[in-house]
């Protein structure tokens, strides 16, 4: 991995998906269109997935970006409530954490101040579109735009900006997943496109390792190219509630 580019853009920090602990709330804005109370909706949102206390699967991914040639690579992620992940591969892995590693409790309204925006239609979908601000002092998000639709109810689409600049829109398909007596709605495909900041170009120096991938590491280095890409991650091969032992995270950095 001797490319001075790919090491810096996916040398990263956390950015979106590990949340700390803080009193928040949801509220409406000055203004703001009346509609579904987002508290609510975003508890439903989540409330299935209570009982995931851990999953394995397995991801096949494809990187489309017009300055960086990377193999297509397959990986195993773990993941372990509250928000631990660790991820298994051969290859270079530039996965966002905070896009393209699935945590129920990502947008958890006590994390999380949310807004009702509108209602649209979202391709054939009629969906809720909300505001959503990490209430965490340390993320690098400024805030998501969330749209919420279906029956039942699940995450359609996500965009977000980061204080950087860094843009991304993810949009989500999912499948039915049956284990044992239990029935999860999971994702089965995701689509990420990213926008980086126009004029930052990359750093020299630095180094990258299977651990410093972006599932340990966050988006930070995203933000120091310019242009855009895409990034297409299909799952399979879940399995939930194995009792993953901690010690599989140990060496991550940023846990």
């Amino acid at each position: 991995m001797n490319n001075p580019m790919i090491r810096r853009i996916f040398m990263i920090v956390p950015a979106l998906l590990l949340l700390s602990p803080a009193t928040a709330w949801t509220q409406e804005r000055p203004g703001a269109a009346s509609g579904p109370d987002p508290g609510q909706v975003f508890a439903e949102l989540i409330k299935p997935y209570r009982s995931l206390n851990d999953y394995t699967v397995k991801i096949r991914t494809k990187v489309s970006m017009p300055t960086i040639r990377i193999p297509d690579f397959a990986a195993t992620l773990y993941f372990k409530q509250p928000d631990r992940f660790h991820i298994e591969t051969k290859s270079f892995a530039p996965i966002p954490r905070n896009l393209g590693v699935f945590n129920p409790r990502q947008f958890d309204p006590e994390k999380n101040r949310i807004t009702y925006l509108k209602t649209e239609e979202l391709g054939k979908t009629r969906a809720d579109a909300y505001r959503v601000e990490p209430l965490d002092a340390k993320s690098r998000i400024r805030h998501y735009l969330v749209w919420v639709g279906g029956s039942p109810a699940r995450i359609l689409q996500v965009e977000s900006l980061s204080f950087q600049g860094t843009k991304g829109v993810v949009k989500l398909s999912y499948q039915t997943v049956v284990q044992g007596t239990e029935t999860w709605l999971l994702p089965e495909t995701v689509r990420i496109h990213l926008t980086f900041p126009e004029g930052a170009q990359p750093q020299e120096g630095g180094s990258f390792s299977t651990r410093d991938n972006p599932v340990s590491g966050g988006m930070r280095g995203l933000d120091e190219v310019s242009g855009e890409g895409d990034i297409d991650i299909a799952y399979g091969d879940w399995k939930i509630n194995t009792g993953i032992e901690e010690s599989l995270f140990k060496n991550d950095r940023n846990r």
